[in-house]
């Protein structure tokens, strides 16, 4: 009589199955995770974009001096804030590559002592979540709207 021992292990096909599965899980996660961590630096930038903007009209009216919100060609945001003593204080961030500005956005933007400016309409594209990004700023004390299309 022929006697079986129990098995200790796994076989290969066992083992190379797992693998694959494991290493197709790892694959699609850290694919997610990057995607994700490109969405979230987008939301930052735009979070930034908005607050930055509504401080630099705070800034102008209470200070009762003015600021410049300008885009460059290497898709920076810039907003010059003037302070006394003719003093200007630059606030910059890069958009991530990920998105762009409208080629038809006006590119320089004046925001006066008083904290009054004229409308505009600034619009962001992204390439990452296809969606673009439209914020207008009222008349006059510059409150700005976020749309989403």
């Amino acid at each position: 009589m022929l006697r079986q021992s129990p098995r200790l292990g796994f076989t290969l096909l066992e083992t190379v199955i797992g693998l694959g599965i494991f290493c197709l899980l790892t694959t699609v996660s850290l694919y997610n995770l990057k995607d994700y961590q490109a969405r979230l630096e987008e939301k930052q930038s735009l979070e930034w974009f908005k607050d930055t903007f509504k401080g630099a009209f705070n800034h102008a009216y209470l200070t009762h001096h003015s600021s410049k919100f300008m885009i460059d060609n290497k898709n920076t945001i810039i907003f010059d804030i003037s302070a006394e003593n003719k003093k200007t204080k630059e606030i910059k961030r890069k958009l991530p590559s990920t998105m762009s500005f409208n080629e038809n956005s006006q590119k320089e933007y004046t925001i006066s002592s008083s904290g009054q400016a004229s409308p505009v309409t600034i619009t962001i594209k992204s390439t990452l979540t296809n969606k673009t990004y439209k914020y207008t700023v009222q008349l006059g004390w510059g409150e700005i709207i976020e749309e989403k299309t």
